[in-house]
């Protein structure tokens, strides 16, 4: 019963807290009496007036009144959000399906490992002059035929490496302004704050404008920030993914092929004189051939 009672008690003071945080306001807020109302019609007019100016404002409006500070915060944010873009526009388009594992090849590889005579050379001209790095690989896989398997899978994994690396590293900026932009952001909320009480110091707080301008400032760099950070971690871990599931792809069509390039390892002298007693012993024709000798 005490457990019952204290989580209704729990429960009763959450519903009070949010009842005071949600409709505190709404009550604070209501409007005047009718007789102040009617004393200050006019200057009620005239501040609504001024609100209705200041809601039309542009983003831009808002950044170039954040000052000379605020503007430049803001620049470097923008620049961040170009570099961003540019890198997501160009992986997008470089890293399809078609770009990192071109048809021809994975036709020529599949022809390879399920068919009856393994036609190399064609493998081998489908994957020639072309960057992709299933071509890479495959070509890295021929480079080694005939030797045995551990130099071959070696060789591949390597190829395989080098190239996840590489792509890897052209999603890197996405993932660097994701980490940077949220920081600049923040140096920015610092700054504004300083110029804030900065200017609190010298002017004394009766002008409230002035201490508003370095906290919109402040607040206005964070966003920034966070506008740019978001969708750039976004994208960066979109690409990553992409990646990891194209090479996860490539894995499956790779592995087959394998056998087909390791050397046939040749059977010792001991072997060869096994296997051809082993023969003469269930061959009755050879059998009988050896006792008439």
């Amino acid at each position: 019963m005490s457990m019952n009672q204290d989580k209704w008690q729990r429960l009763t003071a959450c519903g009070l807290l949010i009842g005071i945080v949600f409709v505190g306001p709404l009550l604070w807020s209501q409007e005047p009496a009718p007789e102040a109302a009617g004393q200050e019609t006019e200057p009620a007019k005239a501040a609504e007036a001024d609100a209705a100016e200041e809601a039309g404002d542009s983003l831009l409006d808002m950044i170039l009144d954040s000052g000379i500070t605020g503007v430049a915060f803001m620049g470097i944010l923008g620049l961040f959000s170009v570099v961003a873009g540019t890198v997501a526009v160009e992986r997008a388009v470089n890293m399809r399906r078609e770009q990192l594992m071109p048809i021809s090849c994975v036709e020529e590889l599949e022809k390879v490992v399920h068919g009856s005579a393994p036609r190399f050379s064609a493998l081998a001209d489908s994957c020639e002059n072309t960057p992709a790095p299933l071509a890479v690989i495959v070509q890295s896989g021929l480079a080694r035929q005939g030797q045995p398997f551990a130099e071959v899978e070696k060789s591949m994994e390597d190829a395989a490496s080098r190239e996840m690396a590489d792509l890897r590293a052209r999603i890197r900026p996405l993932n660097t302004v994701g980490s940077i932009a949220p920081l600049v952001g923040l140096l920015g909320t610092v700054v504004g704050m300083i110029i804030a009480f900065h200017t609190a110091s010298q002017s004394g707080l009766g002008k409230a404008e002035l201490l508003a301008k370095g906290i919109y400032m402040a607040l206005l760099t964070t966003a920034g920030g966070l506008s740019v950070a978001i969708p750039s971690l976004l994208l960066g871990s979109f690409f990553s993914g992409r990646v990891e599931r194209y090479f996860r792809d490539m894995d499956k069509l790779l592995i087959p092929l394998v056998p087909h390039l390791v050397k046939r390892p040749q059977p010792t002298k001991e072997q060869s004189q096994s296997a051809a007693s082993t023969s003469t012993s269930t061959n009755p024709l050879m059998s009988n051939a050896v006792r008439a000798s």
